[in-house]
């Protein structure tokens, strides 16, 4: 649709709730991706100069809009960040800067995990949104896709994850800068028909070296043609992200600018098409290369599942099975199987920045309710909670299981069994017991030993019995 051309001068800019005797500058940016900024300086009352710094707090906010003859249009919202005043002989000038409200989000590094893979990106947006008030977005790109696989936010700011995980659809945040609250679009807005843009002063480029860069890392189904860039001037005002119609095309507002040269404002659309808009997937690349602590949620086969330490809570339903690194491991199930159990503390390992790739390695040591344990650095060992051991000493091997049930390897004493219950020895063929000294049998009740029907019992007295007995 086309719209009635109208010329906004600086008397047409009203600013809310300061009161400017004349506006002398105002610089708009409105980008994709980022939060949109205003600039505006004018001349004030000096009686008003003190009064306004002095009242400014945090998240102050400031409405700027263009007047026309028989409405109003609000062309920007936000919170008011720096505030200048400037007194040049008998002018007094007072300068603000603003951003979109989409700042506030932008303020604070958080670190956390999305394990649920039944999520929907909906869902997760609606999660990071929940800690601000008055916010919304409209979601145009996801269709209401599930996760599918781990995803972490980690040292990133809710903008900075949130633009990271639209950017899995090659879609931008757009920011809403005319609306109170943190306002934003994910993918392109519905905007209903374009807005016919018939301008004579504008430029073209073709950016070959964006379109290389998202042709080679996941970007389909574009070609050399998305990369063509318009610059615009207008007159008219355009909400970014908008459609438009130029030069026969059906063009998108990327980035805009709206500034005062001669005392007229003007507008700078950069413009591209559906497909120049898609952006290249975007990854955590700090990631890379970390480790999270976690506590042992559950155990089975091969896998286990976390509560990470920067999780407040990880329900073990909508936690994740990660694969546990071992010291050698073979498709045919041989080598090296030694899970840990249900609360040990582990490291979940990032080996890359996509988080899909994230495994569970190496039990972490925690104070042990028995510190004589790991009192000597010489001493190594292998214990279960079960009070089954293995231990390595400069000397000597042992293992031992519950009660008196001991087996010591030593290198001066040679091998000792020790056992508070019935020890048997059981073989398919031939027991061989060879000594180079002497051979000590004892037992305190009784010896018996038996062949067939021949048997040599030693009860305080020796009884030999048999179908024939030869004594040499």
């Amino acid at each position: 649709m086309s719209q009635t051309l109208t010329i906004h001068s600086t008397a047409n800019i009203t600013v809310s709730p300061y009161q400017f005797e004349r506006i002398t500058e105002m610089q708009l940016v409105r980008p994709m991706n980022d939060h949109a900024r205003i600039t505006i300086s004018g001349i004030v009352a000096e009686e008003m100069l003190d009064k306004y710094v002095e009242q400014l707090e945090a998240g102050d906010q400031i409405e700027v809009k263009l007047r026309e003859k028989n409405k109003e249009t609000i062309i920007f919202r936000g919170p008011v960040t720096n505030m200048r005043v400037e007194a040049v002989r008998d002018v007094r000038s007072l300068t603000i800067e603003a951003y979109s409200s989409t700042i506030n989000m932008d303020v604070r590094k958080e670190s956390r995990s999305f394990q649920n893979k039944q999520m929907s990106y909906p869902q997760l947006f609606q999660r990071v949104m929940a800690g601000y008030s008055k916010s919304d977005f409209i979601d145009n790109a996801t269709g209401g896709k599930s996760i599918g696989s781990l995803l972490v936010q980690y040292q990133e700011t809710d903008w900075m994850f949130l633009k990271r995980i639209a950017s899995h659809f090659h879609a931008p945040l757009v920011p809403v800068s005319s609306h109170a609250g943190i306002k934003f679009y994910i993918g392109l807005p519905d905007t209903g028909q374009p807005v016919k843009l018939d301008e004579y002063n504008y430029t073209v480029h073709k950016d070959l070296r964006d379109y290389q860069l998202k042709a080679e890392n996941g970007v389909d189904g574009i070609d050399e043609h998305n990369s063509m860039n318009y610059t615009v001037m207008s007159y008219v005002w355009v909400e970014l992200g908008r459609a438009v119609q130029f030069h026969g095309r059906t063009l998108y507002v990327t980035r805009a600018e709206s500034r005062i040269e001669n005392d007229v404002v003007i507008h700078i659309y950069e413009l591209k098409d559906r497909g120049g808009v898609q952006c290249r997937t975007a990854y955590c690349y700090e990631l890379a290369g970390t480790s999270l602590f976690g506590e042992i949620l559950d155990v089975a086969n091969d896998k286990v599942k976390l509560r990470l330490q920067i999780d407040q809570d990880q329900p073990v339903n909508e936690s994740m099975w990660f694969p546990y690194s071992t010291v050698y491991s073979s498709p045919d199930g041989s080598g090296w199987y030694c899970m840990p159990e249900v609360g040990d503390e582990v490291r979940l390992y990032f080996p890359d920045e996509r988080e899909k790739n994230a495994f569970a390695a190496s039990s972490v040591d925690k104070d042990s309710s028995d510190p004589a344990r790991r009192s000597d650095p010489s001493v190594k060992s292998i214990s279960t909670k079960y009070g089954k051991q293995v231990i390595f000493k400069p000397g000597s091997i042992e293992i031992i299981a519950s009660g008196q049930l001991l087996m010591k390897l030593t290198d001066d004493g040679g091998i000792e069994i020790n056992s508070d219950k019935k020890i048997s020895l059981n073989a398919e063929e031939d027991i061989e017991i060879t000594g180079g000294a002497k051979i000590l049998l004892q037992g305190e009740s009784g010896i018996e030993i038996v062949q067939a029907n021949a048997t040599m019992k030693i009860e305080d007295e020796v009884t030999l019995s048999g179908g024939r007995v030869n004594i040499e």
